[in-house]
């Protein structure tokens, strides 16, 4: 039987060098899926901004769609029945700004119009609503979603987390996926890149036996089986604040001029 691990009001060890005053967001992240599929460099380039590089690993780029429940509040508010809790689904790849690694989101959908509307209003996520059903069905855990803003608009996920709990090894293809600590985006109507950083501790997280997957969201080829999942039961995190960062082109991106 695995124990959830406990959720504290603000980590005492993280990964991050964010410092726990310069926090502007708490979140408890849930039941966190993550589907990693490999793919190319070429295919990831043209949908991330020009001032970041496709990061990769052993020569290959990834996308990873990652489904979770969480409860969000600002830094001055607590946390409040019908605006702190959402499902998520977000499918992000892997890249590296000046040498430094993090994450790219490709697309961000959650099932809160009213948190999503105060997210939109305090920062730059570009969030689009979805009908989600995340919930445990015996030992295991469902996933069904469609959002009108995709094509393909429509997935589902049937699993069981299996194993023990784990912390990826350094070096390995788990950790290079996982433990990233920065978020980068381009701001609205094409403004500057922007940077943000997020706190908490290492990832610890199961294998997955994928009972049924049939369906895509926003990328055809995700309708293929995924290479790679994990399972984390939940973690908290702190959010920075969103800065920009210098113009910094990484040259002709593959297959443009």
């Amino acid at each position: 039987m695995v124990t959830r691990p406990a959720l504290l009001d603000v980590p005492t060890a993280t990964s991050s060098a964010l410092a726990p005053r310069s926090w502007v967001w708490s979140q408890h992240w849930r039941d966190l899926l993550f589907l990693h599929w490999r793919t190319s460099v070429a295919s990831v380039s043209p949908h991330v901004p020009i001032e970041l590089e496709v990061d990769t690993f052993d020569g290959t780029a990834w996308l990873s769609l990652v489904v979770f429940r969480l409860k969000v509040r600002p830094r001055w508010l607590p946390f409040l029945p019908g605006l702190s809790s959402m499902t998520e689904v977000n499918l992000r790849t892997y890249v590296r700004h000046a040498g430094r690694p993090g994450i790219c989101f490709l697309t961000v959908h959650a099932d809160n119009r009213l948190a999503m509307r105060l997210a939109r209003l305090l920062t730059p996520m570009p969030y689009h609503h979805a009908r989600l059903r995340y919930e445990r069905l015996g030992s295991g855990l469902v996933f069904d979603g469609s959002s009108q803003s995709l094509s393909p608009r429509q997935l589902s996920v049937m699993f069981r987390p299996v194993g023990d709990l784990r912390e990826p090894l350094d070096g390995s293809v788990d950790a290079w996926l996982l433990e990233r600590y920065r978020l980068f985006m381009e701001g609205r109507r094409g403004r500057r890149l922007l940077e943000a950083e997020v706190s908490h501790p290492r990832w610890s997280v199961q294998s997955v036996e994928l009972l049924d997957h049939h369906g895509s969201w926003g990328d055809p080829d995700l309708s293929r089986p995924p290479d790679l999942i994990h399972f984390a039961p939940g973690v908290q995190t702190l959010f920075g604040s969103f800065h920009a960062l210098p113009c910094v082109p990484t040259g002709p991106r593959p297959g443009t001029l």
